[in-house]
């Protein structure tokens, strides 16, 4: 069914899917957002830049069996792994950035009356729909992400300067903003704990896994306090500095800094190390005008808004089914072309 297969592609069955680290650094030009996407696979992706007015539903219903249904407010520009609609990461032409780590410790709440997403349908339904921080914790109170075995939690930053944590933990909704953030950052350990550990002004033995996060963690907050505007003239070099020789991985596959407050977007991956530039202000994000894509690994070099290309249909299914297939994630073809079919009918209202 449709349901097992959007269930089941929430399931990272062996390794990190998101073993990743974020932070929000803040500078007198405005905050920007860091994140790296570590992977065990290789790291196939898509970047989408996503319509504003496009009327879209879910697939997965509460216990009063209804789904989600929204009409995107903001365009955005989001990453994915596994193809349309599920997005690792983003940010939408209001400034807000959300991104996604692995917490294998975290426990998605059981089903209630709150409308189902999968994680990467959640991360892309807040960017269609919330403006700010505020307003997307807000919207977590009628929305909620499906169950899986090994869920993911998210740390979101708008132009402002807002930040917000946001996992499960033994089936609850946590939150940390305001004076609860004492750390911008976030790796694969729940963030009382990676917070704890840079308070004590070190790691433990005992908290270094997984995958040294709190190590990580410490790192990245630690750089985002030292920036000074007057010596580091680029704050995108700076947070790309932090990105690529402290807190990356041998597995890292992807590096984006999204510069909130002028809505762009800087980015590399492995496979393509290049420095690539977008920038918001050159989209049309009209739902009457084309939906666009980039192969995030596409052999470019600076600024790439003109090299994407209309969307391709087939092109997404095909990283959908890769995915699928490198993680061991059965999910039969009826069941794909049937979760295929409700993303491909979404309809522009403008």
């Amino acid at each position: 069914t449709v349901l097992l297969c959007c269930v089941l592609l929430t399931l990272p069955l062996d390794g990190f899917v998101r073993a990743c680290t974020c932070f929000l650094m803040d500078t007198p030009d405005g905050p920007y957002f860091g994140g790296n996407c570590d992977l065990f696979i290789p790291g196939d992706g898509l970047v989408f830049v996503n319509q504003r007015g496009v009327a879209k539903n879910a697939w997965m219903e509460n216990t009063a069996e209804e789904i989600a249904e929204w009409t995107s407010e903001y365009g955005s520009v989001t990453f994915s792994l596994a193809g349309r609609e599920f997005a690792w990461g983003g940010m939408n032409e209001a400034g807000l950035a959300i991104s996604s780590m692995q917490l294998a410790s975290g426990e998605y709440p059981k089903p209630d009356e709150r409308l189902p997403l999968s994680d990467g349908n959640w991360v892309q339904y807040l960017l269609d729909t919330c403006g700010s921080v505020e307003e997307a914790i807000e919207a977590c109170e009628f929305v909620r992400v499906e169950d899986a075995s090994a869920p993911s939690h998210y740390l979101l930053g708008d132009e402002s300067g807002n930040c917000a944590a946001i996992e499960y933990i033994d089936g609850e909704f946590l939150c940390h903003t305001g004076e609860d953030l004492p750390v911008k950052a976030m790796a694969n350990m729940p963030y009382e704990r990676s917070a704890y550990a840079y308070e004590k002004g070190g790691t433990r033995w005992w908290w270094s896994n997984p995958g040294q996060s709190a190590e990580r963690v410490a790192a990245a907050e630690r750089r985002s306090r030292r920036f000074d505007a007057g010596r580091d003239t680029s704050a995108v070099n700076y947070a790309f500095g932090t990105l690529v020789y402290y807190v990356a991985a041998p597995h890292t596959k992807w590096s984006i800094v999204f510069g909130l407050k002028e809505k762009e977007v800087w980015f590399r991956s492995a496979q393509s190390p290049t420095y690539k530039h977008v920038s918001l202000d050159s989209f049309d994000f009209s739902c009457e005008t084309p939906f666009l894509m980039l192969n995030v690994n596409a052999p470019l070099d600076g600024d790439v808004d003109e090299h994407f290309v209309p969307y391709d249909a087939g092109v997404s299914e095909e990283l959908f089914s890769t995915f699928c297939e490198r993680y061991g994630i059965k999910v039969s073809a009826e069941g794909t072309a049937a979760l295929m079919e409700i993303i491909e009918a979404y309809e522009c209202m403008e």
